[in-house]
């Protein structure tokens, strides 16, 4: 049965969605798309219609070039109200021997803690496994052992934003098969976990409007800390003073403004036209003084917020989202922290767009959880999705995997290629 998972995210600017399929441990994409949307502030739903229009539109388009209809989603929810539970939970092995089920028996016992009423739980990690007294990461399947201690983290969020989020999702037909933290999600697509055991690593997801930063210490994620500030006020300032579009400031602010330089070349890096026909130009040196004090202000924010961690001992901070796009603003988070500053980036395979983490990672956790749960759900209508894939063939019945097959096949008989 094909293993095919999407999951769908909120941020302050957009919808995005991504859908691919699990083949061996490899998860090739199929299919990402976003969709503009700004009816989240602050990571509560202010406009209820316009998130409803961006959702309807980007799950329809996704799966209109699919060719299936999106039945599941696994959910991204933001880090908000984030408090953890560790626990040690004991269950008794049946026959002395350790498996899977033993691991689901102490999840499900898990679940029943009592938490704050505030928030809820939205993922179960099995931190560490312990069995005749050895403790590892790895689940010791198969050990001759009377009883199992098993390391889990409840990791919790805000009630409210978690159940609007899902009513939301539901709202469009779709079914809820699961839902991650962001801050979470992340550190499992770029492997942060298995960083931080010699050191305590800062994540940092930089936004439009907000900065959520995550603790990530003994390959658990402690703690997050969500600063209401974000790289908007940056933009505003652009905006006021030059009247330039969303988009045209993005791009100027990312990749044309940089702090560390003694002088600045004072030809124009943009021209346009106003509204009356002027023509304007504006320079690396204008836009690089204009916004200076901004960045400087966020990263000093975000530097007091670090600064406890620092103080602590080796750290190390890793940026992801929009803001890891944006050279002066990495400079700032590194020269005011005095710590090793870096963005994601994949050595090999991975999200190449840092906005994607969340979205990948929820689907690598989901899947490592479904070990203990054996759920087989798919996100996408595979009856379409197999049916599609046998209309590709062509008009004699042969796919074009089995022609390519049968050509290389005649070759090795002495045929041509041409016959």
């Amino acid at each position: 049965m094909k293993e095919i998972l999407g999951a769908i995210e909120f941020s302050d600017v957009e919808i995005r969605l991504i859908v691919g399929e699990f083949f061996k441990t490899r998860f090739n994409i199929i299919r990402v798309e976003s969709e503009p949307c700004h009816g989240i502030v602050d990571y509560t739903i202010a406009n209820k219609d316009e998130v409803k229009r961006a959702l309807r539109e980007v799950i329809q388009r996704a799966g209109r070039l699919i060719g299936a209809d999106i039945e599941r989603l696994i959910l991204i929810i933001p880090s908000v109200g984030f408090k953890r539970y560790p626990l040690k939970v004991n269950v008794k092995c049946d026959n002395n021997v350790v498996t899977k089920n033993d691991v689901s028996r102490a999840l499900k016992k898990a679940m029943k803690t009592n938490i704050d009423n505030n928030i809820t739980i939205v993922n179960a990690v099995c931190v560490k496994y312990t069995c005749n007294g050895i403790s590892s990461r790895r689940l010791p399947e198969n050990e001759t052992a009377a009883e199992l201690i098993v390391d889990i983290d409840l990791l919790c969020a805000d009630k409210t934003i978690t159940f609007d989020y899902v009513s939301l999702i539901e709202e469009m037909n779709v079914q809820v098969l699961d839902i991650s933290l962001d801050m979470y999600a992340i550190c499992k697509e770029a492997v942060l976990f298995e960083q931080t055991v010699n050191q305590n690593l800062i994540l940092i997801k930089s936004d439009y409007q907000t900065t959520a930063l995550a603790l990530i210490s003994k390959g658990k994620l402690y703690n997050v800390e969500i600063l209401y500030e974000g790289l908007d006020k940056i933009y505003k300032t652009v905006n006021e003073k030059y009247g330039l579009p969303f988009g045209i400031i993005d791009r100027l602010v990312k990749y044309d403004v940089d702090l560390k330089q003694d002088e600045y070349s004072e030809d124009a890096i943009y021209a346009w036209k106003s509204a009356n026909g002027e023509s304007k130009t504006i320079s690396e040196k204008e836009l690089s003084l204009l916004v200076s004090d901004d960045i400087k202000e966020l990263a000093s924010s975000i530097k007091v917020a670090c600064e406890p961690i620092i103080e602590n001992g080796l750290v190390s901070i890793v940026i992801v989202g929009e803001g890891a796009k944006m050279k002066a603003l990495i400079e700032q988070i590194r020269e005011q922290t005095g710590v090793t500053t870096k963005t994601y980036a994949p050595e090999t395979i991975g999200a190449r767009d840092s906005n994607c983490c969340s979205l990948l990672g929820s689907i690598y956790g989901y899947r490592d959880a479904n070990e203990f749960k054996e759920r087989k759900l798919s996100s996408i209508d595979l009856y379409q999705f197999s049916e599609l894939i046998d209309k590709k063939e062509d008009s004699e019945g042969e796919s074009i995997t089995t022609k390519i097959r049968n050509l290389f096949q005649l070759k090795d008989k002495g045929g041509s290629s041409h016959e």
